[in-house]
């Protein structure tokens, strides 16, 4: 599939194509018509779009009607109730209290997983030194002396250490 997209000032006009001729015959009429910039992508799928801007208006914050609430701890909770609230909805119209079960565990480890990951991600970007721990030294290897070949070698103090001295 072929995304041909034309922009002036003030519009923007996208067409998709599955013929790659009549992609390329788009492409310049639109040029005739003296855009500031025409695009032609290959391999673009408008449903895959379509979905990822659907799942964005509700499950972003930023985007969603939540947005209006300033704080965003706030606007967490009330995600997670809504979460719930459609966990439970889903599991009592199949009729089965047990379906509840499975999908409340199912929820708790994926939204448990994805808070891991942007936690992760964020500190990462925020902070990346908190990865790094100055203080790192092996188990096997005592801070004060090491032996080698069957002799006592004292370290100095601020030798970091690691796995291959």
């Amino acid at each position: 599939m072929y995304r041909v997209t034309g922009y002036w000032r003030d519009t923007k006009i996208v067409q998709y194509f599955r013929c790659k001729y009549d992609a390329i015959d788009f492409k310049d009429v639109v040029d005739a018509n003296y855009p500031i910039q025409v695009t032609f992508e290959k391999g673009v799928y408008p449903m895959k779009e379509w979905i990822v801007s659907c799942w964005n208006s509700i499950m972003d914050d930023r985007r969603n009607p939540l947005s209006a609430i300033p704080d965003t701890n706030v606007r967490h909770m009330v995600m997670q109730v809504l979460a719930w609230m459609w966990c439970i909805i889903f599991s009592m119209s199949l009729g089965s209290l047990t379906v509840f079960a499975y999908t409340a565990i199912a929820h708790t480890l994926l939204i448990a997983g994805i808070v891991a990951t942007v936690v992760i991600f964020e500190t990462a970007k925020r902070k990346p030194s908190f990865f790094l721990n100055s203080l790192y030294h092996t188990p096997s290897r005592s801070r004060g002396y090491m032996w080698v070949n069957g002799q006592k070698v004292k370290l100095d103090k601020n030798d970091p250490g690691g796995e291959h001295e």
